[in-house]
This record gives C-alpha cells, structure tokens and sequence, in this order.
C-alpha cells in the first residue's frame, strides 16, 4: 500500500514529467504521450512511470525507445524542479491498459448480442 508522501511524490513527479515531455523534448520519436500513472519504490529511489500513446504498435515502440533515451535529461531537469533527497532512477514502461479495457469491454457487448432477448 502505497504511503501518503509516495502518493504526493508520484503526483508531483507524474505532472513535472508530463510538462518536461510537452515543453522540453523535442524528439521525433515520442509521439503524443500521456503519462498515465506513476509507482514508486517503499524508499522512493525508483520511479516506474507508465505512459500511453496514440497510434500503432510501431508508434508506441518508438515512443518508449525515445522515452528510455531521454529518461537522464528528464532526470536532470527533475532535479533542477524539485527537491528531493533522492531523485528516483526513472523507468519508462507503456500502459496497454487502456486497449486491454477496449478489447474485454468489446467480448463484453459480442456476449451480449448473442443473448436471446426474453420479454418481460
């Protein structure tokens, strides 16, 4: 269970990323991308930060190579911004959450077509 500083920490660290990638990268390998959540280690060291992208599998790769590519300047102007005792090493992973959700909700609605209907 995440603590109420961890909770804070990621909430800080979540919007100071997302402003650092919409301002300051200017990589043509990162598309459009939405930071999406943020999880922290217990002694706040580690950050895994998960973000989505809007495209193809191909664009989503490409956004996550150009992430892993940056993470160091993003670390470093994380650390002119906020001040930490420990700045958190940052690992980029992508959220398929969001296509995960789709495809069972789309199992969900075929489930519920081939319901015969009874009257009431």
């Amino acid at each position: 269970m995440p603590t109420k500083r961890s909770q804070k920490v990621a909430g800080l660290l979540k919007a100071e990323i997302s402003n650092i990638i919409q301002t300051r990268i200017k990589d043509p390998l990162i598309g459009f991308v939405t930071i999406t959540d943020i999880t922290l280690s217990d002694d706040l060291r580690t950050a895994s930060v998960y973000f989505s992208v809007l495209g193809e599998a191909a664009q989503k790769e490409k956004s996550l190579r150009g992430l892993e590519r940056a993470a160091t300047f993003i670390q470093n102007e994380l650390g002119s911004r906020i001040r930490l005792r420990y700045l958190p090493v940052l690992h980029f992973y992508l959220d398929e959450s969001w296509s995960y959700g789709e495809k069972i909700e789309g199992i969900l609605r075929d489930l519920h077509l081939d319901e015969p209907t009874t009257p009431s």
